[in-house]
């Protein structure tokens, strides 16, 4: 009986080793200052042309979570951010909720934006964020299975939201930042136009404190 329950104990633990806790990066701990800016909900048509020529301006990269919906409709706006060379990341095909997916939708979903964002620009992320950054098992599973990393925040403006105008979401930032963190904005949405008036502003200020800006993939290697 006791070689029986050594058995199973072992195997217990040998399958959490092979299968560690799949968690979100919401961002790193490092004494670097760097911060990684990412955009969610795009391309849009009018405000992602807006944001990449302000990025370009200050010399800025940045992480775009892309809808496969959208950037089916603007492949021109997804080839800019390309070759402007910023990071593209996975946002799912729809801004479905997924509480109401099933693993297999999920999978379905993240699966169904990849050959979009692939036959848009070539490339094949590495990086999905979930619509409203849920996390299922049914959520961990899919995104698992799929071969992708789980990019969540650690600094959200909540810029989508229309009650927040560009002073607001300047402010809220510039009050939490710290080293190391990945910021949530929307190049998507309703509210882009405060969005784009408060990033200037940001930019200018953070720059003026010492910190650079950095990819999602250029904030992890920074941790290592």
């Amino acid at each position: 009986m006791l070689s029986v329950l050594l058995l199973c104990a072992f195997a217990v633990s040998a399958k959490l080793a092979i299968e560690p806790v799949y968690e979100p990066i919401h961002r790193i701990d490092t004494k670097k200052k760097v911060v990684a800016l990412t955009f969610d909900d795009g391309p849009d048509a009018k405000y992602t042309p807006l944001i990449l020529e302000l990025l370009h301006r200050n010399k800025v990269p940045a992480t775009f979570f892309v809808l496969g919906s959208q950037a089916e409709k603007y492949p021109k706006v997804m080839d800019w951010i390309k070759k402007a060379g910023h990071e593209i990341g996975n946002h799912g095909y729809y801004h479905y909720d997924l509480h109401k997916l099933t693993e297999q939708e999920i999978y379905d979903e993240i699966k169904r934006a990849e050959k979009s964002i692939l036959k848009t620009t070539g490339i094949l992320p590495q990086y999905y964020r979930p619509p409203g950054g849920v996390m299922t098992p049914d959520v961990m599973s899919a995104v698992q299975s799929s071969g992708y990393d789980i990019i969540h925040w650690s600094v959200d403006p909540r810029d989508w939201s229309l009650k927040r105008s560009a002073s607001v979401i300047t402010n809220s930032v510039k009050e939490n930042l710290t080293s190391g963190d990945i910021v949530l904005f929307h190049d998507g949405g309703q509210n882009q136009r405060q969005t784009l008036s408060a990033l200037q502003g940001l930019i200018t200020d953070l720059k003026k404190k010492g910190y650079k800006f950095v990819t999602v993939s250029q904030l992890l290697d920074a941790a290592s």
